[in-house]
C-alpha cells in the first residue's frame, strides 16, 4: 500500500528545534502535494505556580498573562516576530529550491493555537477534526532506548491515535 497524505498536522512547541521538524513537514508536503496545518497547544492546568500566581496577583492578572502568552504564540506562528520572519524566509527559500526558483506559496492551510489540559489529546483531536492523514512531531530525548520509546508526549499521542505519526529525533542545538 502506498500512503497518500493530503493533510499533515505539524505539532509545534515553538522551540527553535522545531525548525528541523517543520522542514520534514515541508518535505512531506512537497512530495505528497499535501497541505500543512500547524498546531501549537498551550497546556492548561492547576499547577502550583498557576495557583500561586492567582493567589498573589488575582484572577484578572492571571487571565491577562494567559491571554498575552496565547497572543505571543500566535504572533510567532503568523510571522509577527523577528524569529518567525527568519523561519518564513527559510520556508520561502525551501520552496524556491524545490520548485526551481518559482514563487510557489507554502502549502500552509491553517495555523492553530489551542488551549487544553492535555496536549496529546488536543493533537489527536485536531488531527481527527481536520481530517489529517499524518502527524509530524519532534522528540527531544536522546539515546537509543529513548529514541525508540519517544518522550511522554509522543507516547501519549501514539497510544491515542490511529493517524500515522512521523517522529523526528531532535538534534542538539
Amino acid at each position: 500500500m502506498n500512503p497518500q497524505f493530503k493533510k499533515i498536522l505539524f505539532a509545534s512547541d515553538l522551540s527553535i528545534e522545531m525548525e528541523q521538524v517543520f522542514e520534514y513537514s515541508l518535505s512531506f508536503s512537497t512530495f505528497y502535494k499535501a497541505e500543512v496545518i500547524i498546531l501549537h497547544v498551550l497546556e492548561e492546568g492547576d499547577s502550583s505556580s498557576e495557583k500561586m500566581t492567582r493567589a498573589i496577583f488575582g484572577e484578572d492578572y492571571y487571565q491577562d498573562l494567559k491571554s498575552r502568552h496565547k497572543t505571543s504564540a500566535q504572533n510567532i506562528l503568523i510571522g509577527k516576530r523577528s524569529d518567525a520572519l527568519r523561519i518564513k524566509k527559510r520556508i520561502s527559500g525551501f520552496f524556491r529550491e524545490a520548485f526551481d526558483g518559482s514563487e510557489t506559496e507554502p502549502p500552509i492551510e491553517k495555523i492553530l493555537v489551542a488551549e487544553s489540559p492535555s496536549v496529546a489529546n488536543e493533537i489527536v483531536s485536531t488531527a481527527v477534526d481536520e481530517n489529517c492523514d499524518l502527524i509530524i512531531m519532534g522528540c527531544k530525548q536522546k539515546g537509543l532506548l529513548a529514541q525508540a520509546m519517544g518522550d511522554k508526549l509522543v507516547r501519549k499521542v501514539l497510544r491515542r491515535t490511529s493517524v500515522p505519526v512521523f517522529v523526528v529525533p531532535l538534534s542538539e542545538s
